[in-house]
């Protein structure tokens, strides 16, 4: 009973600090984007993935990289599977904001949060698909190959969830047509750019050389450059955006999915 009180009581003056207060919780989030970013990056160069590993290789040539690269490998997968958890707390922070538009209809904001949720799975799946094809090093060479291939196409094809995560935030944004907007608006164009930038890489699986491989400038430099500018951007636009808040907590305008107008305050 001792134990649990002291538990209790401990827990109580946890949640009464001021490191738990809802706008530090909101600014964590708010730069897991940039967190997500470093995640990976380190993951990519431990895997010896930057630059990519050409898919013109033949199945002999993928598999000695993965065992001249093995702890490094193991260690990347862990990454970035890891990385889907603050990309999540990233998505949730774009979601609380966009909440603070009046009349935001309902369907973007849960756009933005659906796609956010897929986007982040990808990167667990990334993870967990490069982890299986380091895990066994001693089987036949073209089972490390098609696990290789398949860890390729789920870093890159999953585009849609990044593009229409952008799509919903830039319609909130551009919807905002306050005096004050809550994101300025450049960031609109931003994520447009962004989302339409990623288009060309539906072709990956059509080439193993040139651009649009999964090596290529189209596939690979350009969307991966794009998506983290863009991230970086808009962490900062929500940091921004809640140092806005009230003091004394998050304010939040809400249309209900039923209904045109009616409007719900939480304080």
């Amino acid at each position: 009973m001792f134990l649990v009180a002291y538990m209790d009581d401990l827990l109580n003056r946890c949640g009464r600090s001021l490191s738990m207060s809802p706008r530090n919780l909101q600014y964590a989030c708010a730069i897991s984007g940039i967190v997500v970013l470093i995640l990976n990056l380190v993951g990519f160069a431990a895997s010896g993935f930057l630059p990519p590993i050409p898919p013109s290789w033949d199945a002999e040539r993928t598999a000695e990289h993965y065992r001249e690269h093995e702890k490094g490998i193991l260690a990347g997968a862990a990454l970035m599977a890891i990385s889907s958890m603050p990309y999540l707390a990233y998505t949730a922070a774009i979601s609380a904001q966009m909440r603070r538009i009046p009349n935001l209809p309902y369907a973007a904001r849960a756009l933005q949060l659906a796609s956010g949720a897929v986007a982040a799975v990808s990167f667990l799946m990334s993870g967990v698909i490069l982890a299986v094809a380091d895990y066994r090093l001693d089987r036949p060479a073209e089972i490390t190959q098609a696990l290789n291939d398949l860890f390729w196409f789920i870093s890159i094809l999953p585009w849609p969830a990044f593009a229409a995560q952008d799509l919903g935030l830039a319609y909130a944004i551009i919807f905002d047509c306050r005096l004050n907007p809550l994101f300025p608006k450049p960031i609109a164009m931003v994520n447009i750019v962004a989302s339409l930038l990623f288009v060309p890489s539906i072709a990956l699986p059509c080439f193993k050389n040139g651009p649009l491989a999964w090596n290529g400038s189209v596939s690979f430099w350009i969307p991966i450059s794009v998506f983290g500018v863009q991230v970086v951007i808009d962490s900062i636009c929500l940091v921004r955006a809640v140092s806005t808040d009230a003091e004394t907590g998050e304010k939040v305008v809400d249309v209900q999915p039923t209904g045109l107008g009616t409007v719900d305050k939480m304080v």
